[in-house]
């Protein structure tokens, strides 16, 4: 009852609030673009810096060829998912099976946390684990940040002092996890 109370307590839409920030921040993430890139000299660590560290969010980018959402049976042969993928190679998940309900965020080199997810102008704080080895939180269908992403355009994940971490287009998003609630749970 507690957890229960808990995760509503969590996905329930949060005003975002303006935060100070450690200067600090700013400096781990310019180390860990440069641990994650070639070299200061590189485009990668530069676009990393710029888009990453720059303590202002960034605007989603509205691109034709935004990855479109896919729905089906995972490779295990038990999850049904839905998701799409980022331009940079990361990925935003919905997964399930009859006994469990879960989003994750794929080949993301973030550390486990709380952290911002927006959708439009509604802010949810979501605590990630790595219980699974990616990034995930348990999340019942029908939960208010399981609607914000169904009915959403953009996803953007966002650091608890605002930096903007990745976006993820939710265009076909809903249809995407209504197939895969549907396969689960027969809903």
């Amino acid at each position: 009852m507690r957890l229960t109370l808990l995760l509503i307590c969590l996905f329930t839409p949060l005003a975002v609030a303006a935060q100070e920030e450690d200067p600090m921040d700013v400096q781990r993430c310019v180390w860990r673009c440069l641990a994650d890139s070639s070299g200061p000299a590189s485009a990668e660590y530069n676009q990393c810096v710029v888009s990453l560290c720059s303590g202002e969010p960034a605007a989603p980018r509205q691109s034709v060829a935004a990855p479109a959402w896919r729905a089906g049976l995972a490779s295990d042969g038990v999850h049904r998912f839905a998701g799409a993928d980022a331009e940079q190679g990361y990925g935003f998940y919905y997964f399930c099976t009859p006994q469990a309900s879960f989003f994750a965020l794929t080949a993301l080199p973030m550390a486990a946390g709380q952290y911002r997810f927006v959708i439009g102008d509604v802010a949810y704080l979501v605590p990630l684990d790595r219980s699974r080895g990616d990034l995930s939180v348990n999340i019942p269908p029908g939960d208010a940040f399981m609607q914000g992403v169904q009915e959403g355009s953009w996803l953007r994940v966002e650091a608890l002092n605002g930096a903007s971490l990745v976006q993820f287009s939710l265009s076909g998003a809903g249809e995407s996890i209504n197939s895969a609630v549907q396969g689960c749970f027969g809903r």
